[in-house]
């Protein structure tokens, strides 16, 4: 999640989400929600007809990329070139691992081909990944495919899309303006399970008004 994008890019965005709010076939697990401040940098307070929720902002990028990337492994992916190949050198057996699943690897959008002695290159990669934390994400794959002797298809894909999720999240501590609260709150709502990211910590922690009624002893139920 790149909170750094051009305007016009957050415009865009924008527009999207207009036009399926305004689509009443579209399906959320959680109410619009107006985002009233920020907590440490960290955790969003926001709030709607049904209470108060407080969202941690690393979490919920994380489910929103992850559900993201799940989505882009299933379509026909774009590669992008990278201007300057990678090259990796890998243990004999994880080289081994490696190049038996060379077809798999490129079928996702890497272009990854053997370059010597227990040694590999990348020339490209998918569109999905932004440009600053190419070289990073590539070498996290390579080291999820090399990580075990008997390559698991199910693992590989579910650690793929949770590792760049991470990679591709706004962190704690990462300031977030106004609009990019909304663009957050928003595209989590999107999420087919909004409430954990990809790890199983919570992304939105819940109170209705009775919950806040009975902290503070307003409420005698």
């Amino acid at each position: 999640l790149d909170f750094s994008v051009q305007e016009e890019k957050k415009n865009e965005e924008k527009q999207i989400i207009e036009e399926e709010l305004e689509d009443e076939s579209f399906v959320y697990r959680i109410k619009e929600m107006t985002p009233r401040g920020i907590v440490y940098l960290t955790y969003i307070i926001a709030e709607n007809e049904d209470g108060m929720y407080i969202i941690d902002q690393h979490a919920a990028a994380e489910r929103i990329n992850y559900e993201k990337v799940l989505k882009s492994l299933k379509k026909q992916t774009i590669p992008i070139d990278l201007l300057v190949p990678i090259k990796i050198e890998l243990s004999q057996p994880e080289f081994l691992v490696i190049r038996q699943n060379f077809d798999l690897i490129n079928e996702y959008g890497f272009e990854i081909e053997d370059f010597g002695l227990n040694t590999i290159i990348i020339r490209s990669h998918p569109n999905w990944i932004p440009d600053d934390i190419a070289e990073e994400c590539i070498r996290k794959v390579i080291d999820i495919v090399a990580d075990k002797k008997k390559f698991d298809f199910d693992q590989f894909v579910w650690r793929m899309a949770a590792t760049m999720a991470c990679r591709m999240s706004i962190k704690a501590n990462d300031y977030t303006s106004y609009d990019d609260q909304i663009w957050l709150l928003n595209e989590l709502r999107k999420c087919e399970n909004p409430f954990t990211c990809p790890h199983g910590r919570p992304t939105i922690i819940t109170y209705t008004k009775q919950d806040l009624e009975k902290l503070f002893k307003r409420s005698l139920d």
